[in-house]
Order: C-alpha cells, then structure tokens, then sequence
C-alpha cells in the first residue's frame, strides 16, 4: 500500500524574490519528488507570507498538519527542504518529534538525512544554518533601513502621508508635496486652530463632516487606488484621520523613523528625524498641539463627575470599535447618559456606518452590577462553574503539554550529548577544534530548546485555570460578596471595583434583543481587600497579563 502523503510549503517576508522559493515552486517540486517515491498525495498545504513567520509556532496551515497527523489522515509528510518546515532548530526538532509519535515521518526533497548520529548531525548542522540565515537577514535588513534613513531617506510602506508623494531626488528616497492633498490638509489645520467661515474653530467630528460633505476623497479612496474586497472604500472622513493629520509632525517638515507601535512603541530619542518640505507652518502645528491637548483636559474632567461604570470598558459587537460614553438631552430638557458606537450613522464618525443602537448606560451598568453581584454571591455554584472550565482547559491545553513534554526530552538527551562532549574535550581524544565546534553548536541548540520551553510554560500558566485558583477566586468571591450590598448606593467603590476585576463588556443586537457579553477577572494577579462601604484598596502587580478565573456571562437587557 502506497504512503500518504501531505505536501508544505512556507514562503516568509524575506524569501520575496529568491529563486525557488515561492509557494508554487515549492510546490511543484514536493509533488514531483512524493510522485517519484510512488507516495499518494492526500493534501498539499501552504503558507503564505502574511504574518507568517518560520520562528512562530502557531502557523495555521502547520497546525492543520498536525491535526491531520493526530486524526492518521496521511503517513509521511513532504517540504521543499529543512527550513521551509522551520528555521529555529528548537521548533523543527519538537515539530518532528510530535509528528513521528503520531506516526508520520518527515521526508524532505533537498536533503538526506537518516536517522542515524550522521544523519542527526547533518540535519542540525543545516538548521542552525537556516536559523542563522534568518537572524542575519533580519539584522542587515533592520541595520540597512537604518543607514538608508540616517543618510537623510524616507522610508514608505505603501502609501506615502497623506498630502504627498513618494520621490527621488538626487538617488534619495524623500517626500514631494502633492498640491491638491496639502490644500486639504491646510484647510484642516485653519479650521481646527483659526476657525470655519463663521470664525468658530472646529472639532474634529465637524471637520470630518464637512470634508464629508464636500465630497473630497479621504485618504483611503484618494487617488484611485484599488483596495481589496476585505477592506471598504471610504466615502467618509472620519475623525481619527482628522486627529492623525493634526498630530503628524511630518506636515510641519520633520518625518522620523522607527517610532513604534503600541507595546513597541519606542522613546523619542531613539526615533531618527529626516527632514521634508512641510505643509503647514510650525506655528500652526504647534496651536493645533495645544488645542488637542486642551481638549484632553475638558475631555477629562467632563466625565469627572459623571457615572458611567463601564466606561472606557465598552466594546461594541457589530464592528467591535471602542464605544463612547455620552450624555444627550431631550427636547423636554431631560439630559440621559448612554453607550454609544463612534461609527453610528448620527455620529459620522467612521468612514464606515454602524448600526448598534444607543444603549441606556443606567441599563447597562445595572445589568452588570446585578450579574456580578450574583455571580458572586454563591461562592459554591461559582467553584462548581470554574472546576467545569478547569476541565475544558485542561483538554484544550494537552497539545501545548505533550510540546513541552518532547521538548524536555530532547533538552535532556542534547544536555546529555553535551555532558558526554566535556568529558571528551576534557580527556583531549579528539581534535579540540572539532568538539569545540560542536560543543557551541550544542549549547545554542540547547539555549534554543530552553527558550521553546519557557515559553510553553508560559503559555500554559497563563491559559490553564488550576485547582488553586479555584480555591482563591472562591475566598475572593465570598469577601466581595459580603460587602457588595453596601456599595450599591455608592458609585466610586463599584467603579473601582469594576476597575480591580478588569471587567469588560460588549453591547449587541442579538434577534431584536440588546444583549451584554460581560467578563472579568478574579485570580492572585489582581488582590483586592472590600474595606469601608466607600472605600476599596487594591494591590496590583503591574503584571502584562492577568491570570487566574475570568468569569463571563451574557446579559439580555430586553427589546
């Protein structure tokens, strides 16, 4: 009987333009060899360059040949050569080992290597070469962006800035103003710091609605360029491209590189400064600074006073944008808060159109409040619910597990070799220039599988709920239970609290019905103490990620 087989291939960002690289290539040629050694293809599975990386672990198509190895749905499976299955060593070892415990084999079209200490050994040599390949391409890209940009280039990835285009001038790359743009632009700057035709400077959702109106293409649509079928073309300013345009210092003639984003963003004095001709005046960008920045603060202390307990903690389920709090007044006076969705209709906000209607926040946050207070109020049904997903987890993370079961055996077998490769050194029975080199091809791989380990740990401390957090998030609930009576009439203690469990909400439209999807976190990362009615203390470890018992439940708040 002929063996089944399943056909990968990778392609990563830095394979782009390298010969025989590319999916079809890899392809064709793994499909030529399994017909060659008379294999019947099952499946040929490939990954794409977008995101996919052959340092992750979790690659979607690598993860269904696992399945399909743990469902025995093929008997052998086929890459172009060693590091299009990974190019980190830690990684391949642990993949091939998990695949050859489910009774697949691995065969590779480039490269032969049995499973002999020769064939081991040629196979390692080869991978710790992919993976330093790898490394050094990402430093001599990262190290050649940065030369380029200190010798006075701009750098764009896609589209230049809005308001301009992508030049050469004199062999460097650099920003040209795009007239028709920067009038744009311009016109955005006068409005939100000097005023519309009626004196009164703007905001931003106005500035957005009257660039809307005008019928001037946004950034997205301008120009003609063809986005793809998963992204909409925009027929609307929104203002978070007003408030993007008002903060760029490019438009004041100072572009940098390597800023950052989010987590990664980078402290100011490591960002590099490359100078272009500026739209608008620095006086002008610096009074549209101080504007934001004032709003900032009549933004802050409009909501001083207010009560909105999940504030800032709102999601909203039809296009999962950040709601807003707000508060509007109705003809007879009567001023109501509510839960909105910024890309509503009303609002024009987005350049796309949301449909989530406005939310009672009094509803909401009452529905939360009572849904929390009866969760834990019964500290025994709550055990009983948290041992039901402890159980879940547990099946859910037995992959995660047996990884990091192969990958401490083979952190002891090498840590092993290494230990044999001393003795051996030490003795001086073989050339010292040979085991030098295999005793550093050892450590790295072992500093590798280390690394592979520590991260398995990780991954399973942060997702499995233990009988111990049980325990705690039980005690916790029985102290908070005692205690939340008495906050009812207060708002800052159930704010705070709110705040403490890290309690997020989402607001839908579910078959007519407005529904809450409503989580938190009760576990040893975040400790609190219930003290006085009106006061609630809180030792918080700063920690990145919350671990522990995450409560959830859904809320129908009625038609």
């Amino acid at each position: 009987m002929n063996k089944r087989a399943v056909l990968y291939a990778r392609v990563s960002s830095d394979d782009r333009g390298r010969d025989g690289r590319n999916l079809a290539g890899q392809l064709e040629m793994a499909r030529e060899y399994a017909q060659k050694k008379g294999y019947a293809i099952v499946a040929e599975l490939a990954e794409d360059d977008r995101g996919a990386s052959g340092a992750s672990f979790e690659l979607p198509k690598l993860g269904e040949v696992l399945e399909m190895a743990e469902a025995g749905d093929f008997d052998v499976l086929v890459p172009r050569e060693i590091d299009r299955l990974s190019r980190n060593l830690a990684k391949q070892l642990v993949v091939e080992e998990e695949l050859q415990r489910k009774g697949v084999e691995v065969d590779y079209v480039l490269g032969d290597y049995p499973d002999t200490p020769e064939g081991r050994l040629n196979k390692h040599i080869r991978a710790t070469i992919a993976e330093y390949e790898r490394e050094k391409i990402i430093e001599r890209m990262a190290r050649g962006r940065q030369l380029k940009v200190k010798a006075g280039n701009v750098i764009v990835h896609g589209k230049p800035p809005y308001g301009y285009n992508a030049v050469k001038v004199d062999g460097k790359s650099t920003l040209a103003v795009h007239e028709e743009e920067a009038k744009v632009v311009r016109l955005i700057y006068h409005w939100y710091t000097e005023g519309g035709d009626d004196g009164q400077r703007m905001s931003l959702a106005a500035i957005a609605r009257k660039l809307t109106q005008m019928g001037i293409p946004t950034y997205m649509n301008s120009r003609d360029v063809k986005l793809d079928n998963n992204r909409p073309r925009a027929d609307r300013w929104s203002t978070a491209t007003v408030r993007n345009i008002l903060v760029s210092e490019t438009y004041s003639g100072t572009w940098h590189w390597g800023k950052g984003i989010g987590p990664s963003r980078k402290p100011r004095s490591a960002w590099v400064p490359v100078e272009v001709p500026p739209i608008v005046s620095s006086e002008s960008w610096e009074a549209a600074q101080e504007r934001l920045e004032e709003n900032r603060r009549k933004f802050r202390g409009t909501f001083k006073a207010a009560e909105y307990l999940v504030r800032q903690r709102v999601t909203c389920g039809h296009c999962a944008l950040a709601m807003s709090a707000c508060t509007i007044t109705n003809p007879r006076g009567q001023v109501r808060k509510y839960y909105r969705c910024p890309a509503t209709k009303e609002r024009g906000k987005y350049y796309r159109e949301c449909d989530l209607p406005l939310f009672h926040a009094s509803e909401v946050d009452a529905a939360i409040w009572q849904w929390l207070k009866e969760r834990l109020s019964d500290p025994e049904q709550l055990e009983q619910g948290l041992l039901e997903i402890h159980q879940e987890r547990e099946e859910l993370n037995a992959p995660i597990r047996n990884r990091l079961i192969i990958t401490e055996e083979i952190l002891a077998k090498n840590q092993a070799q290494l230990e044999r490769l001393v003795d051996l050194y030490v003795s001086g029975e073989f050339p010292r220039e040979v085991l030098a080199e295999r005793k550093a091809r050892l450590e790295s791989l072992i500093a590798d599988l280390e690394s592979q380990k520590a991260e398995f740990m990780e991954h399973l401390a942060s997702q499995s709920l233990t009988i111990e957090e049980i325990r705690t998030a039980k005690e916790l609930a029985e102290q908070i239970g005692l205690r939340m009576d008495s906050m009812d009439a207060d708002f800052a203690p159930r704010r705070q609290l709110v705040e403490i469990l890290d309690l997020r909400a989402t607001l839908a439209v579910e078959n007519d019905e407005r529904v809450v999807y409503v989580s938190c976190h009760l576990g040893d990362d975040r400790v609190f103490v219930c003290c006085a009615p009106k006061q609630v203390s809180m030792n918080n470890r700063q920690t990145p990620e919350l671990r522990g018992v995450v409560l959830t439940g859904r809320l129908v708040l009625g038609r």
